[in-house]
């Protein structure tokens, strides 16, 4: 097996509406919509540095505002070693940060016979995560269209991950949403945070390649194809994914890995 290259290219948001605005003490002001399999160019719920008690939907994939055409750009990741170089990301990680709400996210792991193989990275204690992201406007010269978009920013990977993957998006923990939302912060401040998020309660297990469909929006992308990486004997797991049978398909071959999800 050897280690995936890629970034974030998907994750899910399927906690109930009430349960997410609980978790970040802010309102959906759209219609929300429980998406098992996002992709970029999906409208997907972030909460953005001066309206934090506001849940609204951006487009996933960023559209600089002095992109000449709205498809010009389609920035899904920006990398934080960079992002003070990067032309885009310089700026917005300065003025515009958002929060991206999320229940795990995905990799693709390549294996020795070129196959890559699914993975599903979730936090065994945290039910509703966040990512790093920072977000623009676009308008067209009439004013006709406008684009409100966001790029989740990326980091190198954890202990715990970098064995499958080179990259991880940026978590940031509840304790410092506030502090990555105050539009006063210093970059100085802003910074530190976008570091590898190290926690041994970060789990993963591989899944069908049903993930490589983006017309399913269902719970069956997450059910487990393999045994967790690490296993789970020393805490009780209370977390949105609840699994049942991994780990044990030893002791009955014939009983199918079951999921029954918390959301």
């Amino acid at each position: 097996m050897t280690i995936n290259r890629d970034m974030c290219t998907g994750y899910t948001i399927a906690s109930s509406s009430e349960a997410i605005e609980r978790e970040f003490q802010a309102e959906f002001q759209f219609t929300y919509e429980k998406r098992y399999h996002t992709h970029g160019g999906l409208a997907l719920p972030v909460i953005c540095g001066g309206e934090e008690t506001k849940i609204v939907a951006f487009r996933w994939g960023l559209v600089p505002h002095w992109s000449k055409k709205p498809l010009s750009y389609h920035i899904i990741n920006t990398d934080a070693r960079d992002i003070v170089r990067d032309p885009v990301g310089k700026v917005l990680v300065r003025r515009r940060r958002c929060l991206t709400p999320f229940n795990c996210f995905f990799i693709r792991v390549r294996q020795n016979d070129g196959r890559k193989v699914p993975y599903v990275v979730y936090d065994g204690k945290q039910r509703i995560m966040s990512f790093a992201s920072i977000w623009d406007v676009w308008q067209s010269h009439d004013k006709s269209t406008i684009i409100h978009s966001f790029s989740i920013i990326t980091t190198r990977a954890c202990k715990r991950l970098e064995r499958f993957t080179r990259t991880m998006p940026v978590i940031i923990p509840p304790s410092r949403r506030r502090r990555y939302l105050d539009a006063t912060a210093h970059l100085n401040r802003i910074m530190p945070m976008l570091r590898p998020y190290e926690n041994d309660s970060l789990n993963l297990y591989p899944v069908t390649d049903l993930l490589n469909d983006f017309s399913i929006n269902s719970r069956d992308i997450l059910l487990p194809a393999g045994e967790r990486v690490y296993k789970e004997y020393t805490y009780e797991q209370k977390v949105y994914l609840k699994l049942e049978g991994m780990g044990s398909m030893k002791d009955n071959p014939d009983r199918k890995p079951e999921i029954r999800l918390m959301l």
